[in-house]
C-alpha cells in the first residue's frame, strides 16, 4: 500500500527540483502571438507541438477536446465575423494560465507540480489541437494567433484512423449537422459525406480527413500570413534543419537545450507509432502506411481525395508503393 504513496511523493519531489530550471526557461521565452498546432486527427500535431513546446512555451494539451472538459462541441466551427463569448472566455483564461490540468510540459502532469500550484503569467502560449482545427481561422482573427496547419498524407491518417477504431462515420456525421460550415464550405461535398455517414471504413476516414483539409486549405488563402501549412512527410525527412527553420520564423529561441530536446524526440529507436506518443523514428513513420493499408483501401482513399479535387498528395509519386517515403505538398 505504500508503493503508491512513495511513487506519488517522488514524482513530487522531482517536479519541484525541476521547476527552477523549467521556470527560467518560461520566463527567457520573447513574447509574441499564441500559437495554435491544428490539422486533422493523427497527424503528427502532437509531436509539431512538443517540438515546438521547448522554447519556453506554455504548452497546452487540447484544450477545444471535450474530453479535457473544457469545451463541449467537437470540431465545432465558428465564423470570424461573428464573437462566440464561450471561445473568447475560454481563450481569455488559458492565456492567463488558467487550467493548468491541459498543461504539456515536464512535470505538469502531477497535481503537487509547482506548475500547477504556485503563480505564472504565461508569456506566449502554444494550443495544440485539433480538435479546433475549424476554429482555426476565429482564433487568428479575433485572438491573434498564428496558425499551424499540419497534413499528411491520406492513406497514412486513414491507416492510424482504422487501426484505431476511430468512429469517423460519426464524426462526419458531425460536420454535416453544422449548416454554417457546411453553407460556407462543404456544399459541394455534401453527397460524399452522406454516403460516409452510414460506413465506418476506408472511405468514411477519408471522406472525414478531405472535409477538414478543404476548409482547411480555404482558411489559410484567406489568411496567409497568419495560417500556413506543414506537411508532415517534409518535417521528417530533415526534422532538425525544418524545426530551426520554423522556430527562426515564429521568432524562437533555438539553443543547445533546444537542440537536445529535438534530438530526443526525432531518434526514437522503434520506429512504432503510438497514438499519443512523440518519440519517433520520423524516416520510418512517414512511409509506415505503405506496408500497413491493403491495395484496395488505399484506392478507395485516394478516390476520395481526387473526388474532393484537393492541390494536396496527388501526384503518382505520392502513391508510389516503393520503399521511400513520399514527399509532402507543397504549402
Amino acid at each position: 500500500m505504500l508503493a503508491p504513496l512513495k511513487l506519488a511523493a517522488g514524482q513530487a519531489w522531482a517536479a519541484w527540483r525541476r521547476y527552477p530550471a523549467l521556470r527560467r526557461s518560461l520566463a527567457a521565452a520573447p513574447p509574441g502571438p499564441p500559437i495554435l498546432v491544428t490539422g486533422m486527427y493523427r497527424t503528427g500535431t502532437t509531436w509539431v507541438g512538443a517540438m515546438l513546446a521547448p522554447a519556453g512555451l506554455w504548452a497546452l494539451h487540447e484544450p477545444f477536446n471535450p474530453n479535457q472538459g473544457l469545451w463541449d462541441r467537437e470540431l465545432a466551427y465558428a465564423r470570424p465575423d461573428r464573437a462566440w463569448p464561450g471561445i473568447d472566455a475560454l481563450v481569455g483564461a488559458l492565456r492567463r494560465g488558467r487550467h493548468r490540468r491541459v498543461l504539456r510540459l515536464p512535470t505538469a502532469g502531477h497535481w503537487l507540480s509547482p506548475l500547477r500550484l504556485l503563480p505564472h503569467e504565461p508569456r506566449r502560449v502554444l494550443l495544440k489541437d485539433p480538435s479546433a482545427a475549424l476554429l482555426a481561422e476565429y482564433l487568428v482573427r479575433r485572438h491573434g494567433m498564428r496558425a499551424l496547419v499540419v497534413f499528411r498524407h491520406p492513406a497514412a491518417v486513414v491507416a492510424s484512423f482504422l487501426r484505431l477504431g476511430w468512429p469517423t462515420h460519426r464524426l462526419v456525421a458531425r460536420l454535416l449537422e453544422d449548416e454554417p460550415l457546411m453553407a460556407d464550405w462543404l456544399t459541394p461535398q455534401a453527397r460524399a459525406m452522406e454516403a460516409a455517414v452510414g460506413r465506418a471504413d476506408a472511405r468514411s476516414g477519408a471522406v472525414l480527413y478531405a472535409s477538414l483539409a478543404t476548409v482547411l486549405r480555404g482558411f489559410e488563402r484567406r489568411n496567409s500570413g497568419s495560417i500556413a501549412s506543414l506537411a508532415f512527410e517534409d518535417l521528417c525527412a530533415d526534422p532538425i534543419a525544418r524545426f530551426r527553420g520554423l522556430f527562426e520564423e515564429l521568432q524562437l529561441p533555438y539553443d543547445a537545450r533546444v537542440a537536445r530536446e529535438h534530438a530526443r524526440l526525432t531518434s526514437g529507436n522503434d520506429g512504432i507509432e503510438r497514438p499519443h506518443g512523440v518519440v519517433r523514428a520520423t524516416a520510418v513513420v512517414a512511409g509506415r502506411w505503405r506496408s500497413e493499408l491493403p491495395a484496395a483501401e488505399r484506392d478507395a482513399v485516394r478516390a476520395v481525395w481526387e473526388e474532393f479535387d484537393l492541390a494536396l498528395y496527388r501526384s503518382s509519386a505520392d502513391w508510389d508503393m516503393g520503399d521511400s517515403p513520399v514527399e509532402g505538398p507543397s504549402p
